[in-house]
């Protein structure tokens, strides 16, 4: 179409007839006019420029709804060249079940023209070409024109938004639901504590409703003697200093006890790294904290009387001592030996001897104050501190408990009358710096054995005034015994068989430590394993025997036969990082693998570092070698170490076996423990097998293994036809002299805390 200022020119070109006068008016209108249509040309190239440029699709639409305009965003938007879409009516980019609905609203919007968003609150949608349809935002707006008024509508497709929102929304769902079902406490907080939301969980931990929680503070409900610990832990998590904060707290209940907790708070941030909540973790650990406590008490206690072991009692002792130090307040040790003990287990049996132990710890603790600190070192070897205690009061309360003794601890015997009980007493007492923890025990146990000397039930008081260090080293001879015998290769082994029960033929022993005496004479191991402890020589001794049998196990293997055997090691060798190492080097040395090496650890010797004992157990299975968890049922733990203990063989405890055929709460616990191990796919063995109806009875219920003096004594290596080599000449020494009734096997003897008496085979 041609402009006006056009029309002009060509009419002046064909006129020619124009005056001067008339041509200059005409030129000059000519000019005014060219203007106009140059300013109206630039304005619509702007229009369309801003059209073209804008980030939204854009339709404009005359009154009658027929699209006069669009833009390139518009084109790419509905899939339509603009050629193919101008002039047709909008109804075409609108899905059918809309385009009624448009149009009255579209009439309704040109009574009423003014810019504003369309369809406020309503979902919608446009039509592509192909038919799918578009979720999209309109902003409508007038233009006037000369032709009349246009309507302009930016559309948005919001596809990707919506997408974003349904993720948004299904990820706020899945954090909701994980929330609410989270099967631990979590609470959402505000930056000053405030409980902004819990779940249910949390709730059920602490007894609070949800309401209640969220109408207070994270503080409030943490016990008072930690909230300002959390309050600045807190602060630190705003600031940046830290990324978490975990510990353990304590929670008041509803009902006004504490809760045990294991807390866990972040900071949750935004987009810039702004803190906006804390969001707060608890997990209940009332039970970790119940079964932590137990494991603490197996690990301080004596498992047979419920006292203090050796170990505690010797910290106690060492707290003590600097307390004096400090204080001046001095005070008094009593070592305590039970006298002619040994007649009771060997006489009476192994059982009668630990209900004496337990009597004794029973009258120890009535009698003694709750300041005084009692403890069982061992066999029956008992041990007392008395705090600010002098000469005159600590020997009044010895003679107390000898009193007590006699009268309170008789043996009952069916085929006798009952026997008085007596003990030896020594006491040494201290005060200011003058002793260490470890000497003022052996100044006790000098005064306890000068008592033993003098005749047995009565007390002695160490005299400080004699030559204490030559009464110490007379105190110190077995330590130097031991040391003598392991670097003169004075020990000797003796083995007792352990008999397959269910077919198994491969021969089977375990290997019992003697020391050579004077003139060859055996000593049992009661007399010489618990001094080896006190004198941090037991694993020494440990190693001994450990070396000696992987001799044994290379000398039977290069005679062509095939045997299994097991060694008892005490705690402190449990606990020995390098015990596994000194294993895998005698093993090498000797050019054979662990086959046929069993090491055995008892419940109460792996309790002392179950994490040390876990290692123990892997770095043996590594080597080749067995592991056997013994005196199953002696400890109180006794099933967690079934599931977090890597072992082959459980061995029952001779609690369980020796009255068998009498007990019926002992026929279920064998059964049941055998049941257990066959799920596992481990073997058992029951020791302490002393009766014919006890071994029926375990063959009935698959004990794979029995040992015990009704089966096989404890002999010496020659006579059962051991290490006919390498070892025989050790051996041969042995030729039993001591009586194989007096056998105290090494890890019974060396038990300071076991479930049994441990002293089978002690000095008086």
């Amino acid at each position: 179409m041609a402009t006006i200022g056009e029309i002009f020119r060509w009419l002046a070109i064909q006129a020619g007839l124009l005056s001067q006068t008339a041509g200059r008016t005409y030129r000059r209108a000519v000019a005014r006019v060219l203007r106009r249509d140059e300013l109206v040309a630039s304005s619509e190239r702007k229009f369309r420029a801003l059209l073209e440029s804008a980030p939204d699709a854009m339709v404009i639409v005359d009154w009658h709804g027929h699209v006069t305009l669009i833009n390139h965003q518009a084109e790419r938007m509905f899939g339509y060249v603009r050629h193919e879409i101008v002039g047709q009516n909008i109804a075409t980019l609108i899905p059918s079940r809309y385009r009624a609905m448009h149009r009255e609203h579209l009439k309704g919007y040109l009574r009423d023209a003014h810019p504003r968003e369309m369809g406020s609150g309503l979902e919608l949608f446009a039509l592509h070409r192909d038919g799918t349809e578009i979720p999209v935002e309109i902003s409508l707006g007038p233009l006037e024109t000369d032709q009349g008024t246009l309507v302009s509508a930016a559309i948005r497709d919001i596809t990707a938004r919506r997408r974003a929102d349904a993720a948004l929304r299904a990820a706020e769902e899945r954090f909701r639901t994980a929330f609410e079902e989270a099967p631990v406490g979590m609470a959402l907080a505000r930056l000053d504590g405030r409980i902004l939301q819990v779940n249910r969980a949390l709730c059920e931990i602490i007894g609070y409703s949800a309401e209640q929680l969220e109408a207070t503070r994270l503080q409030s409900i943490c016990h008072p003697d930690e909230a300002a610990r959390d309050h600045a832990e807190l602060e630190r998590l705003v600031v940046g200093d830290a990324t978490r904060y975990r510990s353990e707290r304590r929670y008041i209940h509803s009902a006004g006890h504490p809760v045990p907790v294991d807390l866990s708070v972040a900071v949750v941030r935004d987009g810039e790294g702004v803190p906006l909540h804390f969001l707060a973790q608890v997990s209940d650990i009332t039970e970790r904290k119940r079964f932590e406590g137990q494991l603490q008490y197996l690990a301080d206690h004596d498992a047979l009387t419920g006292m203090l072991n050796r170990r505690r009692f010797e910290q106690e002792l060492g707290r003590e001592l600097a307390r004096s130090n400090r204080y001046g307040t001095g005070g008094a040790v009593l070592a305590i030996d039970l006298d002619h003990f040994k007649y009771v287990n060997d006489s009476l049996g192994h059982s009668v001897g630990d209900a004496l132990i337990t009597r004794v710890g029973s009258i120890f603790r009535d009698r003694l104050r709750a300041t005084d600190v009692s403890a069982r070192l061992g066999g029956d070897e008992f041990a007392v501190i008395l705090p600010s205690a002098d000469e005159p009061e600590a020997v009044l309360v010895a003679e107390s408990l000898l009193a007590l003794l006699r009268d309170e601890a008789r043996i009952d015997s069916p085929l006798k009358h009952p026997k008085r009980v007596t003990a030896s007493i020594g006491v040494a007492l201290f005060a200011g710096a003058r002793v260490t923890s470890e000497e003022i025990l052996v100044e006790a146990d000098i005064a306890m054995y000068d008592a033993k000397e003098a005749g047995r039930d009565r007390v002695r008081v160490y005299d400080s005034a004699q030559d204490r260090q030559e009464r110490m080293r007379a105190r110190l001879t077995w330590a130097d015994r031991i040391r003598d015998a392991l670097d003169e290769d004075r020990f000797v082994l003796h083995a007792q068989p352990i008999i397959g029960l269910a077919g198994d033929e491969i021969p089977r022993h375990e290997l019992l430590i003697r020391m050579l005496g004077e003139g060859e004479d055996l000593v049992p191991p009661g007399t010489f394993l618990y001094i080896g402890e006190r004198f941090d020589l037991i694993q020494s001794i440990d190693r001994w025997v450990l070396r000696q049998a992987i001799g044994l196990l290379a000398t039977e293997r290069q005679a062509g036969r095939d045997v299994s055997l097991a060694v008892n090691v005490s705690a402190k060798s449990v606990t020995d990082p390098t015990l596994p190492e000194y294993l895998s080097r005698e093993l090498a040395n000797a050019g054979i693998d662990g086959h046929g090496l069993c090491v055995e650890v008892t419940e109460t010797a792996a309790i002392v570092n179950l994490d040390r004992a876990k290692r123990f157990a892997h770095a043996l299975a590594e080597l080749g070698c067995e592991f056997a968890l013994d005196d199953f049922g002696a400890g109180f733990a006794s099933f967690y170490y079934l599931k977090h203990m890597a072992f082959d063989f459980i061995k029952i405890d001779g609690e369980f076996i020796r009255d068998l055929a009498e007990s019926r709460v002992n026929q279920l616990v064998v059964r049941s423990v055998v049941a257990i191990a066959r799920g596992m796919g481990k073997r058992t063995i029951a020791e302490s097998v002393e009766a014919a109806d006890s071994l029926a009875l375990l063959k009935s219920y698959g004990v794979d293994f029995a040992q015990g003096f009704y089966l096989a004594k404890p002999q010496p290596l020659a006579d059962l036809g051991l290490g006919q080599g390498a070892l025989s000449a050790v051996s041969a020494r042995s030729n039993h002299n001591a009586s194989v009734g007096q056998d105290s096997t090494a890890r019974r003897a060396s038990r300071s805390s076991s479930g049994g008496n441990g002293s089978r085979s002690t000095i008086g």
